[in-house]
């Protein structure tokens, strides 16, 4: 039941970060041909939001590291597993409250079509990052093998 509990805590901590997007990359934005005053916005809106997803973060890693300490003890007392959990997951809902927000506010300023070319260049921008991570593990790991 605890594992279970974890395994659920750390999935939606890593659906979080998952979801969250690098939307004020300044090289997306110039290459999507956006207004100067709709970039400006767009940091405006990172800038607000920023520091309430900063803060969810931290505290989701301060209550995951009591959670882990929690879970090392001899006798582990489950109210206080659920109470960090239950607050974790404040936490995450915060989090993604800001990021929801935040991405309508997005649409909002851009209008669908832009918002759309947005999150098509975002998520093109994402698949080559995974891709080139996947492919410098690959190489580790056969750099790994041959030394074996």
């Amino acid at each position: 039941m605890r594992k279970l509990l974890l395994l659920t805590l750390l999935g939606l901590v890593a659906v979080g970060f998952v979801c969250s997007q690098d939307w004020d990359n300044p090289e997306l934005l110039e290459r999507l041909d956006l207004e100067e005053a709709e970039i400006e916005k767009i940091r405006e809106i990172f800038e607000e939001t920023e520091r309430e997803i900063r803060e969810a973060r931290l505290e989701i890693d301060v209550l995951r590291a009591q959670l882990r300490k929690l879970l090392f003890q001899e006798t582990v007392n489950m109210r206080e597993v659920e109470r960090l959990l239950r607050q974790s997951l404040d936490w995450e809902l915060k989090e993604r409250m800001a990021q929801i927000g935040r991405q309508v506010e997005l649409r909002k300023i851009l209008g669908d079509a832009k918002y759309a070319r947005l999150t098509e260049a975002f998520q093109r921008r994402q698949r080559l990052q995974e891709e080139e991570e996947r492919r410098l593990r690959e190489e580790k790991e056969r750099a790994e093998g041959g030394r074996r």
